[in-house]
C-alpha cells in the first residue's frame, strides 16, 4: 500500500538508527494582542518566551539521539519566529513535552508556545489562541500486519481494542466504529502496544504514524488506506488565550508564507508523491 507522506532522512544508516533510538527514548521519557500597522523586525527583543513541542514524530516534531533538542517543521518555524522577532527562549532551547502536559501549561500560562502536530479546532479556541494554520493532513488507522492482518478499514474495528487520545476526534471515530476504547498520552508508546498486540489498532495523526511504521519496519506495522478526520489535522502553534504575542506571531508567519519560508521549512522535512 502507499502512504500519503514520505519523510526525508539523511540517507545514512547512522541517522536511520538515531531515529529508531529517538522513538524508543521518547516512548520511555514521555509516559498578540497588538495594534495593527507595520511591525518592525525584532519587535520582541528583550522578551523571553517558553516554547514546547510534543515530539509525536516526523515531520512536525521528533527526537533523535539528542533528547534535549527536538527537530522538525514546528521547531524550525519557532526558531524562524525567534530570528525575526528577536525574542529569547527560556534556557535557549525548545523543550520536548507530552501533548496533554503541554496544553495544560499553555492553559495555565506557564508556557507561551506549544507545537508538535497541534491541531487547530473551533472548540479549542475557547481556551487557547493559535497561529495561522501551516500544515494539513488527516487521521490514520495503524494496525499490526502480523497480529491483525484483517484490519483494513474503520468498519473492521467493532469490538476491537483501539487506542486514542482522550477527547480527540480520533475518539469519536473509534466510538462510532464500535471499538473498545483505550486512552494513551504517547502515540509512540501506543504504536509499540499495537506491535505487541496490547492494542488491536490506534487512531492518530497520519504523518507521525506513517513515519513510525516506515522507520520501525521490523515491528510489522502498517496504515489502512482510509482517509478521514482532515478537519482534526490542521496544524498550528498553540498560544495562551489572549496571548500578547498572537498578532505579532500571526503577522510574522503571514510574511513567512509570502516570502516562501514556510514552504522551504516544510520541504526540508516532507516530500509528497
Amino acid at each position: 500500500m502507499q502512504h500519503v507522506l514520505h519523510f526525508r532522512k539523511s540517507g545514512r544508516e547512522s541517522m536511520y538508527l538515531a531515529k529508531k533510538l529517538g522513538a524508543i527514548a521518547a516512548a520511555l521519557t514521555l509516559g498578540l494582542s497588538m495594534s495593527s500597522g507595520a511591525l518592525a523586525a525584532g519587535e520582541l527583543k528583550g522578551k523571553t518566551l517558553t516554547a514546547f513541542v510534543n515530539p509525536s514524530g516526523p515531520p512536525m516534531a521528533f527526537l533523535t539521539n539528542d533528547l534535549f533538542h527536538p527537530q522538525g517543521i514546528d521547531v524550525d518555524i519557532i526558531l524562524e519566529l525567534q530570528k525575526r522577532l528577536g525574542f529569547e527562549l527560556t534556557e535557549d532551547r525548545i523543550y520536548p513535552i507530552a501533548h496533554v502536559e503541554g496544553m495544560r501549561r499553555i492553559k495555565e500560562k506557564k508556557a507561551d508556545i506549544l507545537g508538535g502536530g497541534i491541531s487547530y479546532t473551533v472548540a479549542r479556541t475557547k481556551n487557547y489562541d493559535f497561529s495561522p494554520i501551516y500544515f494539513e493532513s488527516s487521521l490514520a488507522l495503524m494496525y499490526s500486519t502480523k497480529v491483525n492482518p484483517g484490519l483494513k478499514t474503520l468498519a473492521d474495528l467493532k469490538g476491537k481494542n483501539v487506542g486514542v487520545q482522550r477527547n480527540s476526534t480520533a475518539e469519536s471515530f473509534a466510538s462510532a466504529s464500535g471499538a473498545r476504547i483505550h486512552y494513551f498520552e504517547s502515540n509512540i508508546l501506543a504504536s509499540f502496544f499495537v506491535a505487541m498486540g496490547r492494542y488491536d489498532a490506534i487512531i492518530y495523526d497520519r504523518p507521525p504514524l506513517a513515519d513510525f511504521a516506515t522507520v520501525m519496519d521490523e515491528l510489522n506495522l502498517d496504515l489502512t488506506d482510509d482517509v478521514f478526520g482532515q478537519d482534526a489535522c490542521q496544524y498550528a502553534l498553540m498560544l495562551q488565550k489572549d496571548s500578547p504575542y498572537r498578532a505579532l506571531i500571526a503577522k510574522t508567519m503571514e510574511e513567512m508564507f509570502m516570502d516562501g519560508t514556510i514552504d522551504k521549512i516544510k520541504s526540508r522535512w516532507v516530500t509528497r508523491h
